[in-house]
């Protein structure tokens, strides 16, 4: 009796777990067929058949029609296809097609119309959709607002198609042209700022000297027509990156850069562009050009309809950071929705993040070179030494081959060689672990208040990119590492023009501002204008640029701390800085007659007055606002000069400012602050410290459907 009860419940069970089944596979097929229909009724479909009908060239993408010739007179081309029925597969696929697609017009139209929240989610979608065409992202390209557009610019892994070439892209110019171009706006510049700037005054009456257009014939028309003889001044190449150069100049003055725009720079410059698109050095002034341009926030249509946020896509992936890195900032700088109320201006450099990211800084790193640096010099990766950490095995001589590949071919012998190298690897990946390894640079001398780390595991993370990093050496290491092993970092770079000598020509007007007082003032409003004091910052600068940092904040202090930077100063690491001045500044009378020296290398006399009560005002900053202080000091001497004079520009005695932790590390003036590798006990002490003052977080990447799930239900 049981048992027939058992088997009945069973039977229930069985019949009831049948019809769930069934009826929810009908329920999901219903719902699949609604959501079909709703995101076909989305777009006009109509319109894109028409547009289809229109077409000069269709093009075929199917090997059965690969016996077909292009211009056999048949009109009916199915007779030549076989009969094939379409697998289940090739249905998904062009269902899945069609959906993108509906779904990319959907997404665009949320990415122009929708809320802040709504247009971020819709762009990281749109630009993560694949398997669309070529005339899928040309018709989106065309639909393109220059908000949405510069937003979608800023995606790490944007297509370009979305992107329209600039308009008239296909004209051709010749170089007397372009050359007549760039002399009327330059012209037209010089007559808009009424003459005040000599710089550009000057270079007119001398580049310009012999040529109008009011009343006269152009050298080089003459010359063409065989009625005078070959002009003064050669219309080349040359005289056209020199009047770049000229415009560029003109446009770091803030309130003349505008003037660009109104005058139709911006379609000159495309010319120039889509003409010497290969030479670096003159796309890296039209860069600057409309990096500088990208301040004034009402004109990104201008820009946008000239062309250029394709363009700067284009130079922003580059690996030229001398070129990517003001077409990033320009990207940033036009980006209202993600930097409102955040601008870059001249020589502020963002390093980091390039992209939009979906976590917010936590942590501002502000880099300052010193003399005669710069953000692209200054910061770079050190050329490594031939003797290298590692498992070295017995079999290796002393010149880096075995004696086995020395009796091969030299193919054998890389083979060899990289075979040898990975059996090493994967014998230190496994017995790593049991080992602690020295870092490079370590200190030779430390303070009492000195601390690590001075080593590292041999399975740490640092361990596994060092031979990365030596096969792909970077140009800027706080753009490339610092990212990688510490994540929530907003990283800047700061750059300013240094000379040794007032012989040296310099900008009437830029040149002004040379003393430390002045760059201190006018480095404080720059970096308020980039949202330096907002979150908790940390300085890392280099000789002279340590001294700029001591007298904003010691400013900054005397002011009140009004915007905080004091307050949110977290640390400061000072590589090789002259607290108490250099011997490089001491100079006898009879000298600095002759040399002239600039006003930067006066401030850097050993023991100035002006230094000394500049430390002293910043020790007493330092009971107010304790900061953490690293300083780390030279040991070598440089080789200056072609005569390879050895020098040594700080000594440890003024590189210790009398706080926080010092070591004295056996590196020049040039490479204390360029690390060799991750290995690098300077580069390690920066990274310990960073850690200590960034919550460690988990970086999510959301996978296109979820973040399409994540939308609101209005797209469907």
């Amino acid at each position: 009796m049981g048992m027939q009860i058992y088997k009945k419940y069973i039977y229930y069970v069985k019949s009831t777990g049948i019809c769930i089944v069934v009826m929810g596979g009908c329920w999901f097929l219903y719902q699949l067929r609604q959501a079909s229909q709703i995101l076909r009724s989305t777009v006009p479909t109509n319109v894109l058949n028409l547009e289809q009908m229109h077409a000069q060239y269709i093009y075929i993408d199917d090997p059965r029609y690969k016996d077909v010739f292009m211009f056999r007179k048949n009109e009916n081309l199915q007779s030549f296809l076989p009969e094939q029925s379409p697998s289940f597969s090739d249905i998904v696929m062009k269902w899945w097609k069609s959906l993108n697609r509906n779904l990319a017009y959907k997404l665009l139209h949320m990415a122009q119309h929708g809320d802040k929240t709504e247009r971020l989610k819709a762009v990281y979608t749109l630009s993560s959709l694949k398997y669309l065409k070529d005339w899928h992202y040309h018709h989106i390209a065309q639909m393109l607002d220059a908000r949405t557009a510069v937003s979608l610019a800023r995606m790490s892994n944007v297509d370009s198609r979305f992107f329209l070439k600039p308009p008239y892209y296909h004209v051709q110019h010749k170089l007397y042209d372009i050359i007549e171009k760039v002399h009327a706006l330059l012209l037209y510049l010089n007559t808009v700022c009424n003459n005040t700037h000599p710089c550009l005054t000057q270079f007119l009456n001398k580049k310009f000297r012999d040529s109008h257009r009011d009343g006269l014939i152009l050298d080089h028309d003459l010359t063409s027509l065989g009625l005078a003889a070959a002009p003064a001044i050669i219309w080349d190449q040359e005289l056209l990156q020199s009047c770049v150069q000229a415009l560029c100049h003109h446009s770091c003055l803030e309130k003349y850069s505008k003037n660009i725009v109104d005058a139709g720079g911006l379609s000159v410059l495309m010319i120039i562009k889509k003409v010497f698109s290969d030479n670096v050095d003159m796309c890296i002034l039209l860069a600057k050009i409309i990096s500088n341009i990208s301040l004034h926030s009402e004109y990104l249509e201008n820009i946008f309809q000239a062309g250029w946020i394709g363009t700067l896509v284009e130079w922003s992936r580059t690996a030229d950071i001398r070129l990517s890195a003001p077409a990033s900032r320009a990207l940033a700088n036009l980006d209202m929705d993600e930097n409102e109320h955040v601008k870059y201006p001249r020589r502020i450099y963002l390093l980091h993040p390039l992209h939009k990211t979906r976590t917010n800084a936590k942590l501002d790193v502000v880099f300052l070179h010193g003399l005669l640096g710069g953000v692209f010099v200054t910061w770079r990766q050190r050329d490594s030494d031939t003797s290298t950490f590692g498992v070295v095995d017995s079999y290796v001589m002393e010149n880096g081959t075995d004696t086995l590949s020395s009796m091969i071919g030299e193919q054998s012998q890389e083979f060899l060689k990289d075979l040898a190298y990975d059996l090493r690897k994967r014998e230190w990946d496994r017995l790593g672990e049991d080992f602690e390894i020295i870092l490079d640079d370590c200190p030779q001398n430390t303070n009492r208040k000195a601390r690590g780390p001075y080593f590292c595991s041999g399975d740490d993370d640092c361990i596994k990119k060092c031979d990365r990093d030596r096969k792909c050496r970077t140009q800027c290491w706080p753009k490339d590492w610092l990212p990688e092993d510490v994540p929530s970092l907003r990283v800047i770079g700061v750059n300013y023009d240094t000379n040794l000598s007032m012989w040296t020509p310099s900008c009437p007007i830029e040149g002004a501002k040379t003393t430390m007082g002045e760059r201190s003032g006018e480095y404080i409003e720059k970096l308020l204008t980039a949202g330096i004091g907002k979150r908790p910052t940390i300085w890392v600068c280099h000789s002279m640029g340590g001294l700029l940092v001591k007298k904003m904040l010691v400013d900054e202090w005397k002011n009140g701390d009004k915007n905080n930077i004091c307050k949110n100063t977290r640390g400061i690491i000072f590589y090789s800085t002259p607290h108490r001045g250099s011997r490089v500044a001491v100079l006898t009378q009879t000298t600095q007659m002759l040399v002239w020296p600039s006003v930067e290398v006066q401030e850097l006399r050993e023991e100035s007055p002006q230094l000394l009560q500049l430390h002293e005002d910043f020790l007493n900053m330092l009971k107010e606002y304790p900061t953490e202080i690293v300083s780390f000091s030279e040991t070598k001497s440089t080789l200056v000069t072609a005569l390879k004079v050895p020098f040594q520009f700080v000594t440890a005695n003024s590189a210790d400012p009398g706080v926080g932790e010092f070591f004295e590390i056996a590196q020049d003036h040039l490479s204390i602050c360029k690390p060799a590798s991750r290995h690098s006990f300077l580069y390690q002490k920066l990274l310990n410290i960073l850690k200590r003052h960034v919550t460690p977080h988990e970086k999510t990447n959301l996978s296109p459907i979820t973040e399409l799930l994540s939308l609101p239900s209005k797209l469907f």
